[in-house]
């Protein structure tokens, strides 16, 4: 039988780089002694009890029918009011649409904006969802390379000149996953800018905006972008709800309208109490993302401490986000070929970053998400995994 070409289009490298990480899960269920850094999920810690709470009494009340297409009135108010506290940018709930998740806001975002031919720039490395999230409506992924020396920051210059007459979109995502880089005020402003003047639209993945640093901008702060971004974000890492499974988009009016039309045939809205429960975790809880940052920021300089007597292999722990960089190229070996044979010698998985575009081969991403004794083990096993390399 015959299947269309979108199944090629969402096929590749960067769906194989979660190999390992399906085996180390595997690995673990049977009762292995496997520590597993290749998610940023903090697979320790519950959603808080009040959160939880209110799904309950959300279920018990009879909240379990059809609910908004677009999201629960409520929620959408609730996240256009967070977001434009925090960035200053006037939004209502007519700017927002609830999905189920970041990941499924990006699938449609694209599903909306790109056609056959267009081309969206996307800054390396990348997280390894973004190329099918792309292509999967036909449009082709541009990479813009980024280096270990400028901190993987994005160079204007390099995009200016990347841009063609069929540059449809911009995909940013700061901090950036794997590598952590935020983006300055004066960087966005100059994307931004160069966006307007060539009538482009520019998406912004913000999940980690809650535990980023203090100077963390997003790009509803910056002038111009309103009517031309649409920001995505989520309470997966900010309130440890990831199985929770609610995004949203903060965009135009008029390409929320286009949202509704394909939430109507594809998802038709979100279970209530699941909305209920992240309505209230934006409303009321404060502490959760401040207690993620801080436990990052721990685990940063933990896994920095552990392994700084590495010689060749280089560690980096800047920015945001929730991951520190292994950068290997000097070990002679590929990405995988370390994962692999560090799952297997040492029981601990982190993700080779091959399928993060060319700029990150070579590279692995490690989860700072456990807490500080698992953290500094797996420090010490990947720390004696390059040495044995080496030897």
């Amino acid at each position: 039988m015959d299947y269309s070409s979108l199944v090629d289009r969402i096929d590749g490298e960067s769906v194989d780089v979660w190999t390992i990480h399906y085996e180390a899960r595997k690995r673990q269920h049977n009762g292995e002694d496997i520590i597993i850094l290749s998610v940023g999920e903090e697979s320790d810690q519950n959603t808080p009890l009040p959160v939880q709470q209110t799904a309950i009494n959300s279920i018990s009340g009879g909240r379990h029918h059809y609910t908004s297409v677009l999201g629960d009135e409520r929620l959408r108010d609730t996240i256009a009011k967070r977001h434009q506290d925090r960035t200053g940018q006037p939004v209502s709930a007519d700017n927002v649409s609830v999905f189920s998740g970041a990941q499924n806001a990006l699938f449609a975002t694209s599903l909306c904006l790109l056609e056959h031919g267009d081309e969206v720039i996307v800054p390396e490395p990348y997280y390894a969802t973004y190329p099918a999230s792309v292509r999967l409506g036909g449009a082709d992924m541009v990479s813009l390379p980024t280096d270990v020396g400028s901190g993987f920051q994005i160079s204007i210059e390099a995009l200016e000149k990347a841009l063609t007459a069929r540059t449809r979109a911009v995909l940013l995502n700061s901090p950036n996953n794997p590598t952590g880089a935020v983006y300055s005020r004066q960087l966005l402003q100059s994307i931004v800018d160069l966006c307007r003047a060539r009538d482009i639209w520019l998406i912004s993945d913000e999940v980690y905006a809650e535990i980023a640093p203090e100077d963390f901008v997003g790009i509803g702060s910056i002038d111009g972008a309103g009517d031309i971004s649409i920001t995505i974000s989520s309470v997966s890492k900010s309130h440890r709800m990831t199985g929770w499974r609610c995004g949203w988009t903060i965009a135009p009016r008029p390409l929320n309208r286009h949202f509704y039309n394909l939430n109507m045939c594809m998802a038709y809205g979100l279970p209530p109490f699941t909305q209920d429960a992240a309505a209230y975790a934006l409303e009321s809880d404060t502490e959760t993302a401040l207690l993620v940052r801080e436990r990052l920021s721990r685990n940063r300089q933990i896994i920095a401490d552990e392994m700084a007597d590495m010689n060749t292999a280089r560690l980096h722990t800047d920015g945001g986000g929730m991951f520190a960089v292994l950068d290997i190229r000097a070990l002679d070996m590929s990405s995988s070929d370390f994962a692999w044979n560090l799952l297997a010698t040492q029981n601990v998985s982190v993700l080779p970053c091959d399928g993060f575009g060319p700029s990150g081969r070579g590279l692995l991403r490690i989860s700072l998400c456990l807490n500080e004794d698992t953290m500094r083990t797996a420090a010490r096993r990947i720390l004696a995994h390059v040495k044995q390399v080496l030897a």
